[in-house]
């Protein structure tokens, strides 16, 4: 008797385009094979027929994204994808996905927010929205910042792999190191960082990841000031923080898997 569908096999069996899923699984296959493959060992690789595989492999040489070696009959890989790949700057698609967003929440908050990127020891400021009110405090686009004096870097730290993280370690002072791991560790369960600023009085950094289909990519921080003509709370101007890091992770490729831990979920 036949098993019943799946959601999963339903949802693909409805989605699925059978000449691109092909084509897919060449691609995918050959990118594992730098020295190439001939069509017989394509199509056994794949467990296909030559019928189902052979147009879609000529056609892909056609388009250059193969090549075949004259000699060996091989097919391998060409630079088309790389060439495609590069032909958006990942950094300046970070920003202009960014931009909308952080205006959103100033315009909500009104507090000015920033995105920050690691730069080697660094936190470099991508974008930068200042308060909608006459006065208040920014932090300037192409601003450099030490790690060590910034929420953005230890937040963007909390979600890195181990190994980041220990180089970073290994270059802060022995005496130091039991307190940043205490830090992250905190940060990573939160999901987010409240503290005082390390480099303004009266200035208290509110701080969340942002994350692309690889891991954390970034963090939005906002230096929340108490104003008089703002009726935004520190918890209000928190809540919109992760609201639009959520949208733009989902934007930037990241899929959450549903943990109600989720760092940016919005619960």
């Amino acid at each position: 008797m036949p098993s019943e569908p799946t959601a999963a096999s339903e949802k693909k069996s409805k989605s699925a385009v059978p000449a691109v899923e092909k084509a897919l699984d060449v691609l995918e296959l050959l990118a594992g094979v730098p020295a190439g493959l001939t069509m017989n060992e394509i199509v056994d690789a794949l467990g296909r027929t030559m019928g189902e595989i052979y147009r879609v492999v000529v056609y892909l040489a056609e388009r250059d994204y193969l090549s075949q070696d004259s000699d060996t009959g091989r097919y391998a890989l060409t630079l088309r994808l790389f060439e495609l790949s590069h032909r958006h700057d990942p950094t300046e698609r970070l920003i202009q996905a960014a931009l909308p967003l952080l205006e959103r929440s100033a315009a909500h908050t009104r507090q000015s927010c920033h995105l920050g990127v690691l730069n080697r020891t660094n936190v470099l400021v991508l974008a930068s929205v200042h308060s909608p009110l006459p006065a208040g405090y920014a932090v300037r686009t192409g601003s450099l910042f030490p790690v060590e004096q910034t929420s953005s870097g230890h937040v963007i730290l909390a979600y890195s792999p181990a190994d980041i993280q220990q180089r970073y370690l290994a270059r802060r002072p022995a005496n130091e190191r039991e307190a940043i791991r205490a830090r992250l560790s905190q940060i990573a369960g939160a999901g987010f960082e409240d503290t005082p600023s390390m480099m303004i009085q009266g200035v208290r950094n509110l701080c969340v990841p942002v994350f692309d289909a690889r891991g954390i990519v970034a963090a939005i921080t906002s230096g929340f000031i108490n104003q008089v003509e703002s009726d935004s709370s520190a918890q209000d101007t928190l809540d919109s923080l992760r609201g639009i890091a959520a949208e733009l992770s989902q934007n930037l490729g990241y899929r959450p898997d549903g943990d109600p831990q989720d760092p940016v979920s919005t619960q």
